[in-house]
């Protein structure tokens, strides 16, 4: 349970470096916002609430990823380098499903079409919201490590 919910923190804290990433990569502020509802087939007229709401669905995709994430774990106590790496995987798997699958269906592309201006706004951001989960994730679980190990002893 524990595993789950430092996993969830980690998502949630990566999906949202991943929306202000977003928010701030193109020219015009939270202009690719409204992509990650159009994923899902979800259209809003208005774009400031367009733009909201593709920002907080990016952070809970990203605690679902987190959640993924610490369920492929099982409870193992892991190396910066495995959890960067799975991080990673799970980085490349979100720009699959989402920047290339979802988003080709929903526009009426063929599934992997794939143009390289695209690819480039989409890859290097998807990989470095893995990198980043899988860096939250290991030190979350650090910090549970040690101070397991060393208690905070009361002053007084």
């Amino acid at each position: 349970m524990h595993t789950l919910r430092r996993g969830l923190v980690a998502g949630l804290l990566a999906g949202l470096v991943l929306a202000m990433l977003n928010f701030v990569t193109d020219g015009t502020p939270g202009r690719t916002l409204p992509e990650a509802l159009q994923w899902f087939g979800i259209t809003i007229a208005d774009p400031s609430i367009s733009r909201f709401a593709g920002f907080l669905l990016l952070i809970v995709l990203g605690g679902v990823f987190g959640l993924i994430f610490s369920a492929l774990q099982r409870e193992r106590i892991i190396t910066i380098s495995h959890a960067l790496l799975w991080g990673l995987a799970l980085g490349f798997v979100w720009w699959l499903v989402f920047s290339l699958l979802l988003a080709n269906i929903m526009n009426h592309h063929p599934p992997f079409s794939l143009d390289f201006g695209r690819f480039l706004s989409t890859f290097p951001i998807d990989l470095l919201f893995g990198v980043v989960l899988g860096a939250i994730y290991f030190q979350l679980g650090v910090t549970t490590f040690f101070t397991s190990i060393f208690p905070a002893k009361p002053t007084g």
